[in-house]
């Protein structure tokens, strides 16, 4: 299977598709930054118990993918995707009670930071180690498969998992069994603190589809469109029952590994770069070259974003910590 490039559609290109799926995505795109810049001065202020792992930059990806699903569709996520979960019905502040242990968190206190997920979403809970969440997937899918059920799971991964054996593990199981996947490889140009030069002689991290016999494509990962199309491509191939496929999304990690880390390791020529292809901005702008939305709505809906988060965190912040009483409850163990 060769691999390709996907080039953007023109901002005139909008006019036909669905204005209601357009303002959603943005929607989702904008509230996804206002909420980490909040989490982001939370972290700083102290009201986080621990680190902060964010996506700024990967809102195109992390949004732009989920909205190629249908809700009752399955997705593996990862520590940069809060804007796959907020697309799909994840509400902000329990996303900062997950943060702060909170006894109305996703996992009710138990695991905190960044370790969240809702089943009834069809949300895994994601874990530190990536891509662990791969051969997950692969199982969700699989039992899908199994039971004759019309879904599909979407997973995500950064590029340095794909050095990893779970990743390679994972692609052959579900190729082999034609599973309805498709990986999402989130290329931000460094695995922590290793640059992609150190980590793979592959041009495109989407080149290792072709192992698998499977399709993969690279797309531009601030192009929120790129994303949704190429995803919504490889997610009817998976509904088909074709199998699954690889969709490379490049884009650059705007913070550090968390927030912990100062990322001096990163050029700053890079960063200067990159900060010209702020996602949310370029997205809001084609939508407002083509009529979709004006100025006025565009600054109202980055408004009602802010404020939505500034909510949020007043409520998380008053929420319950977990009763000792209830530590038995809902863990698992042999």
């Amino acid at each position: 299977m060769a691999t390709k490039t996907k080039e953007a559609p023109a901002a005139g290109d909008l006019a036909a598709r669905d204005r209601d799926l357009l303002l959603r995505i943005y929607r989702a795109m904008v509230q996804t930054r206002a909420v980490e810049d909040r989490m982001v001065a939370m972290y700083k202020g102290g009201d986080l118990l621990g680190s902060l792992y964010t996506g700024h930059w990967h809102e195109a990806i992390s949004v732009g993918a989920a909205s190629a699903l249908r809700p009752d569709d399955y997705m593996a996520p990862v520590h940069r995707d809060l804007g796959a979960h907020l697309y799909r019905g994840m509400e902000s502040w329990q996303v900062m009670a997950s943060f702060m242990g909170k006894a109305t968190s996703p996992t009710g206190g138990r695991d905190g930071t960044l370790h969240y997920g809702r089943l009834d979403l069809g949300h895994y809970n994601l874990p530190s180690h990536i891509p662990a969440n791969f051969p997950v997937a692969t199982g969700m899918a699989f039992a899908a498969k199994y039971r004759g059920q019309d879904k599909v799971c979407l997973a995500f991964c950064g590029d340095g998992s794909t050095s990893r054996a779970d990743f390679h593990e994972a692609l052959s199981m579900s190729s082999v069994l034609d599973l309805p996947n498709v990986f999402v490889i989130e290329n931000n140009q460094f695995a922590y603190s290793t640059p992609i030069r150190m980590q793979s002689k592959s041009t495109n991290f989407s080149d290792k589809a072709k192992a698998y016999g499977i399709p993969g494509v690279t797309v531009d990962g601030t192009d929120v469109l790129a994303v949704h199309d190429a995803v919504a491509e490889g997610v009817a191939r998976a509904r088909a029952g074709n199998g699954p496929s690889i969709v490379e999304g490049v884009t650059m990690r705007m913070h550090g590994h968390a927030e912990h880390d100062p990322a001096d390791y990163v050029p700053k020529e890079m960063y200067d770069e990159w900060s010209k292809k702020d996602p949310v901005d370029l997205f809001e702008k084609r939508l407002v070259e083509a009529g979709v939305i004006d100025e006025a709505t565009a600054e109202d809906t980055r408004k009602q974003a802010r404020q939505a988060a500034i909510d949020a965190r007043k409520k998380a912040l008053a929420d319950p910590m977990p009763e000792p009483s209830t530590i038995e409850e809902g863990v698992y163990a042999d």
